[in-house]
């Protein structure tokens, strides 16, 4: 855990921002399918300016993702996850598709909007798990704890652990946003030089850039046509697919001839 990884105003604004799109945001309702309610906000950096950058603004968090999944690590999405109240704990899972202990895949960073406790669905975690070669088979394990940590500091924890949500006990939303790292070569769970609009991606540094995966993208355009560094066509061959449209090949009209027939 690092605390103060957020400015406590972030925090405010964040969590205020986050819980109207709890009652707003259509995906929200359409993602409730879990048996706690869970509220699933995806692809929170599209939701808001406020939610940019947040999974870039501390260095620490930064060089931890790189010492264990090397400097070319990739978001797999940001989102946010509300804890309804009153909601029973999550089932015990692993975020990785494959178990390679020892050898880290992924990394799940949260942060927490409001304080985690064991009362209101702090994430519960198998410490140690991460080295076990097998899912988990059961909702609960032996030695499994809440983790407790202040609004505003990231928790970090290897997509491989076992781990879940708690039970919320309270009469509030347990509140968070989170980014989950892997390695380049696992496929995203979004594409996010389609999923975000133009607006986000002309504002986009480039740290969030590569983090979001852009500068890694395989082309769909002619090779010559494409911008390595922003992860699009090159807007002089592709003015409509660099705008995230549609837009035709700007290779010139051929004629076929006899002999190409």
């Amino acid at each position: 855990m690092i605390e103060d990884a957020l400015d406590a105003g972030l925090v405010q604004q964040a969590r205020r921002r986050i819980e109207e799109l709890y009652r707003a945001d259509p995906g929200v309702a359409a993602n409730r399918s879990t048996p706690t309610g869970t509220y699933h906000l995806e692809n929170l950096a599209n939701k808001g300016r406020i939610f940019e950058t947040f999974f870039v603004s501390n260095g620490l968090v930064l060089k931890l993702a790189e010492r264990f999944l090397g400097s070319d690590f990739i978001a797999q999405d940001v989102w946010s996850f509300g804890i309804p109240p009153h909601s029973p704990a999550y089932r015990l899972h692993s975020d990785d598709d494959v178990r390679t202990p020892g050898t880290p895949l992924s990394m799940v960073t949260i942060y927490p909007l409001v304080d985690f406790t064991a009362d209101n669905g702090g994430t519960r975690v198998v410490p140690g798990s991460h080295w076990i070669p097998r899912y988990p088979d059961g909702p609960d394990c032996p030695g499994e704890i809440n983790i407790e940590a202040p609004a505003g500091s990231c928790v970090i924890l290897f997509g491989s652990l076992w781990h879940s949500s708690g039970a919320n006990r309270t009469d509030a939303i347990r509140t968070s946003m989170s980014a989950y790292f892997t390695v380049p070569w696992i496929r995203q769970e979004l594409d996010f030089s389609r999923a975000l609009s133009p607006e986000v991606l002309c504002r986009a540094t480039p740290d969030v850039r590569r983090i979001l995966g852009l500068r890694g993208r395989a082309p769909y355009t002619e090779r010559w046509q494409w911008d390595e560094n922003t992860g699009m066509p090159r807007p002089e061959h592709h003015a409509a697919l660099s705008a995230g449209g549609v837009g035709r090949c700007c290779l010139p009209d051929l004629e076929a001839r006899d002999d190409d027939r």
